[in-house]
Order: structure tokens, then sequence, then C-alpha cells
């Protein structure tokens, strides 16, 4: 039988409930209630390159961890961390918008090859703190400059902020113009392999011919790697945001992203000992977009996606789509509401469950113990309703918050969590009683009813524009169960593709038994789609 918690008790544990924030960016509780997640574990250790995920799915919450951990991982495996965004989380490429629209794909692959060589230089090369393992590696070092010399790249300025390399890389490239694709030697990957002859036209006349017909650019992975073998170091460039970078579905887009892809696989020069590597967070419908013919002819109909030379090798370590079980989902919400100390810790008798301790070591024990599901159970029967439907709490929140790709992100748990925490604030100041629960069933419903509109509205919207005025036709009929009779006359002659992409955005689910599709309860709140909880 459940305690009752008097309402003093009450209201300053809901006072003193903060569950963080649902952008990344701006979650001080990222770190300390992460939840160790498979993605994540195989990006450390070194398993996927290119981690896939929805928007809101913690793409950037894995990559935030692991800048984090740039002490940690310099310390235990001498692995150093570059950034190639702002830890801000400030998208530094905006400024260069209008720069960016000029180029070609193959433009775009040499702006990236440029970019992570600036980062390698300026960020640790002519890092002081290196200085003293590089100091044996002078002859490497210079060996890398000369072959930068010999590739065509101009002295590479240190000491520079992130905008002002791009503004220095973009401003470098106009120097030149490549007339002939930049390629990959698929038998021997090398950072920046390329054709024998390149034809280059110089801006500057004083160049010879020689210089104004080839580039070679092939050497430098193999100096870089030397001077990464002989200092014991390793280096990580890791990228995120890039869906901020361009204009969405667009030709800017296309180039820029197929141009990164083809730089990160010219990047391969020690797959053997995990010396270099570069970690992309992209979003899985981009990559759809990048390399699946019938996405990108809903954006260019009246042409074909051209080919992605070595496709397979690119995408060879590429994780499973970010998802989150129940079960992390349920350990999600418990690390943000118990680890730190607040009064929720007295009500739940938390220090008596862990008494000897310092506050510090019991935040650390729990933490642990979450991971099992009988002390998991414990705490959150006494924090959320046992049951709701006749369904475990649990079940009934994670089926009422994912989509039709049953995903649910921790983007829209948090924005569950706090509007929830919200509701119940709020009604303390009007109806301030005893409880028998911290979350009730309204608190809950009102939560995922403001989690609704925020998924729809500030990712569904943004993700995926062009499928605005469908999920609008949706919201006009109003209702949740849709036969095929009824789409084909809402939607016409194309009814079936627009099906297909509602589906695959997350908004419908084809039902087999009875031959027709239902808006998720995700979203059916934000579509005003009244229908019982």
């Amino acid at each position: 039988m459940r305690m009752t918690i008097k309402a003093d008790q009450y209201e300053k544990i809901i006072n003193s409930i903060n569950v963080g924030n649902s952008i990344a960016e701006s979650d001080y509780l990222l770190e300390s209630a992460r939840v160790e997640t498979p993605v994540f574990f195989g990006v450390l250790e070194d398993k996927y390159d290119i981690v896939l995920g929805r928007k809101g799915a913690g793409k950037t919450a894995i990559f935030k961890l692991i800048d984090f951990m740039k002490k940690f991982l310099l310390g235990r495996r001498n692995l150093v961390i570059l950034s190639g965004v702002n830890a801000s989380g400030e998208s530094i490429f905006n400024k260069f918008k209008n720069s960016f629209k000029k180029f070609s794909e193959n433009d775009f692959e040499n702006f990236w090859k440029l970019y992570f060589i600036s980062l390698i230089y300026n960020e640790f090369i002519m890092n002081p703190l290196f200085d003293a393992k590089l100091s044996g590696c002078t002859k490497e070092i210079n060996e890398l400059r000369k072959e930068c010399q010999t590739a065509g790249i101009p002295s590479i300025p240190a000491n520079k902020s992130k905008t002002q390399l791009i503004d220095w890389i973009i401003n470098n490239l106009r120097s030149f113009k490549i007339k002939a694709p930049v390629i990959v030697d698929t038998k021997n990957p090398t950072l920046f392999s390329v054709t024998p002859t390149i034809e280059v036209e110089f801006k500057d006349k004083t160049k010879t011919v020689q210089e104004q017909e080839s580039i070679y650019i092939n050497n430098i992975g193999a100096t870089l790697k030397s001077v990464l073998l002989k200092s014991g170091f390793k280096v990580w460039i890791i990228l995120d945001r890039l869906d901020e970078v361009f204009d969405r579905y667009s030709s800017t887009e296309f180039n820029g992203l197929r141009g990164l892809l083809k730089a990160y696989k010219s990047f391969d020069i020690g797959s053997e000992k995990d010396i270099f590597r570069i970690k992309i967070f992209l979003r899985d419908d981009i990559k759809s977009f990048l390399t699946d013919n019938n996405i990108y002819k809903q954006f260019f109909s009246k042409k074909d996606v051209p080919p992605l030379v070595a496709a397979t090798h690119i995408f060879s370590k590429e994780s499973p789509t970010l998802s989150w079980s129940e079960d992390e989902i349920e350990q999600l919400i418990l690390n943000r509401l118990l680890l730190t100390k607040t009064p929720l810790w007295d009500y739940l008798e938390i220090e008596k469950d862990y008494s000897n301790l310092k506050e510090a070591e019991i935040q650390e024990k729990l933490k642990d113990d979450l991971r099992n599901k009988n002390i998991r159970i414990k705490y959150w029967n006494q924090i959320f309703p046992e049951k709701i439907s006749s369904s475990d709490s649990i079940k009934w929140i994670f089926t009422h918050l994912k989509d039709s790709n049953d995903v649910v992100t921790p983007r829209t748990v948090i924005d569950m969590l706090e509007a929830a925490n919200n509701y119940q604030k709020k009604k303390m100041q009007t109806n301030f009683s005893d409880s028998q629960i911290i979350f009730p069933v309204e608190a809950l419903k009102d939560g995922i009813s403001v989690a609704s509109k925020a998924k729809l509205e500030k990712d569904i919207y943004n993700e995926f524009p062009k499928d605005q005025k469908n999920i609008k036709m949706l919201i006009k009929i109003g209702k949740y169960k849709l036969d095929k009779q009824e789409l084909k006359k809402n939607f016409g002659k194309q009814w079936e593709q627009t099906v297909e992409n509602l589906k695959r955005i997350g908004i419908l689910r084809y039902i087999k038994n009875s031959d027709e599709y239902r808006i998720e309860f995700l979203f059916r709140p934000a579509m005003n789609i009244i229908y019982k909880y």
C-alpha cells in the first residue's frame, strides 16, 4: 500500500525536480545521468565511425559525452579528440552558406580534406599541450609540411579559430579549380588519393605549367601516420550538427555531405591501429537522401542519384540507427530523477538504503544499481503508477512516445517529463493537497501532449519540410484510423508514395490485420485527434 505524501513534502519534491534539458548542448545532466548504450560503447571502442539516428535520438549526446571525456581518453589511451564544431553547439559553418552554394561535390571533398588537415595542424601539431611528445617527431612533421606544399596546399596557419580556418580554406580553394574528380584507389585507400593527372586552373598565373596540371596529395596520409606512430598518439576528429550546415534536401547539402563521406573514406590511413579516425554523427534520413534513388528523386525528379564510389567501404563502420529500448528509457528517466540529491531522496529513503556512504559515493553506487531491473522497479513504482490502462506504466509511456518506426527519442522523453512536472507544479498552486504518487496519470497525459507538439512542430516539420502539407491533410481529415480508399481520395494518384513517406518519417503505421493505416499515439495530441489514452 502506498504511503500518502503530505502536501508540504510533495511540494518540496515537485519544486526540486529538474530533469535537465532535451537539447543536448544545454543539458547539464548529460554526463552525470548518461545511459551507456551499445552505440555509445561502439563509438568508444572504435567499432563505429558513422553514427545514424533521428533528430533527438541521442547523436549529439554521444558527441558531447566523447567531448567531455577528452582528458580521460588522452590520459588513458593517448587519444586526442578534435571537435570539428564549436563545443557550444553553435554552427561555425552558417556564415559561409553563400560560398558553399557555389561548391561542387568535388569542391566539398577538397574543402573537408583541407579542413581536417588544418584541424590536425592547428589543434594537434601546433598545440603546446603535445609539445613534449611531438618534440621527437621534428623530421616527420617537416615531411608532413613538405607533402602539403607538394600537394599545392598553402602553408597552414596555426592559432586560428575554426571560423578563421574555414574562411582561410575557402579563400585558398578559390585559388584553383579542379576539373577532374578526386578519386580513391579502393585497393590501397590512402589519404588524398587522386588521379595521376589532375588539371588545375590557378588564378595565380605565375604558377608553372607543371603546377597547373597536377596536384599530388596522396603522400600526406603516410607522413601523418609516421607522426602518429612515432609520437604514440591517436587522433579522432568528431563532427556533429551537420543537418544545420546546409539548407535541407538542397543540392548544396547533397554535394556537401557526399563530399564529406568521400573525404572520410580517403582518411583511412591506419585501420589496423585505429590511429586516425573521423567520427560523423548523421541523421539516418540524410543517408537515405545521399544514397537512395527513390528518396533522391523526390527532390530532384529529373535526375538519378549519382553512384557513390566505394559506398560499401564508406559505410562499413556505420552504427545501427540509434534506438532506445523500454529498459533504457526507464533507466534514462530514473537517472535524471535520482542521481542528484533532492527531497525525492528523503521520500524514497535513498540515504537509508545506502547508509555509511557519502553523497558522491551514493550517486555512483545508485547509478550502477539502476542498471538492475528489480532496483529500478522498486523506485519506479513509488514515483509513477504501477499500471496505466492495464499496462505497466513504463510500457504505456513507451507506447505513447514511440513513432511508427518504434523509435523513442530521449528528447521526447525529457520533454514529457518536464511538462508533467510543470503540470504538477501548477496544480499545487490551486489544489494544495496530499498526494499518493509523484507523477499521476493526468500529469503524464499532459506531458505527452506537450511532447507531441514539440516532436511534430520542432522536429518533424523541420526535418521533413516537404511533408508538411501532407501532415496537415491528415490533421484536416481528423481521424487516427484511415483506410486505403480514404487516403487515395485525399492524396490522389500519388497516395501510395505519400503514405510511404509518412510511414518513413514515423507518423503512419500499417495495420495488416485490418488492412488500414493508423496515426501513431505520439502525434495524435499535436494533430488534435481525440482518442482514449
